[in-house]
């Protein structure tokens, strides 16, 4: 049995991968040898989707115009303009949540030596030419910009996690649900997806909402969080769920 769930550049399918009903995120490009694997051990669920739970955040992963647009070498605008668009629906929902929305960006160019190791090993020295470049790029793009009770924090490597506060900001306002989103899916935002998840996080990543310069890293990236990491949905359904639990808190 097959479904299709529409997304920024083509179709998913959400198929039966065992004998229960296990609704998952495996674009074509999946070979079915491979599904077959991985319903060995689907078959011991009922289902990979987990229960929310009560305090929900969002963090916005370099959602920055170096990235979401072709007028920068690292960046891609019909993936990171739709990606926007999708960002601005969560960001709308988590704000009449009242849910905590954290942004990440990469760091100035002048915070470490010109030769330190960039967020990736082709990131190159940051150079006049880089420094020029990177004071418009590493700003975040303008739909989305933050709001001034927003956080803000600029991240060293790939990982929103790594070597920052965010874990420490997220259990002072006790979260337990993370939605992620950005760029790039198969870089800084699975990176953060398997840290959110081994700092016990339950991690959900609306599919719209990531984007990447490369299509199929963005489908297989999603595949593999949604198998291991983290629930993959449709950003409709991610913000259903945010109403829903904003509003069975309210209720308690």
């Amino acid at each position: 049995m097959r479904g299709t769930v529409h997304f920024y550049q083509g179709i998913v399918d959400i198929r039966l991968m065992s004998d229960q009903l296990t609704e998952a995120y495996v674009p074509d490009e999946v070979p079915d040898e491979d599904l077959a694997y991985f319903a060995k051990s689907d078959d011991r669920v009922e289902s990979l989707r987990r229960e929310w739970g009560e305090n929900v955040a969002l963090l916005v992963v370099d959602m920055t115009n170096a990235f979401v647009s072709d007028e920068y070498y690292l960046g891609r605008s019909d993936t990171g303009q739709p990606a926007i668009d999708a960002n601005a629906e969560l960001i709308e929902a988590a704000r009449a949540a009242d849910a905590p929305i954290i942004y990440t960006r990469g760091t100035d160019a002048d915070h470490f030596p010109p030769a330190y190791q960039g967020t990736t090993k082709s990131a190159g020295d940051r150079d006049e030419e880089f420094a020029a470049m990177w004071e418009t790029g590493n700003q975040i793009h303008d739909d989305i910009a933050p709001e001034p009770e927003d956080i803000v924090i600029q991240k060293p490597r790939a990982s929103a996690f790594f070597d920052t506060h965010l874990a420490n900001l997220l259990h002072h306002y006790d979260v337990d649900t993370l939605i992620v989103t950005g760029m790039t899916t198969s870089g800084c935002v699975r990176a953060s997806v398997v840290d959110g998840h081994s700092s016990n996080f339950q991690v959900v990543v609306p599919i719209e909402a990531a984007a990447d310069r490369s299509v199929i890293s963005h489908k297989i990236s999603l595949f593999d969080m949604d198998m291991k990491y983290a629930d993959v949905l449709p950003v409709e359904e991610v913000v259903d769920e945010i109403g829903a639990t904003a509003a069975a808190v309210a209720d308690d």
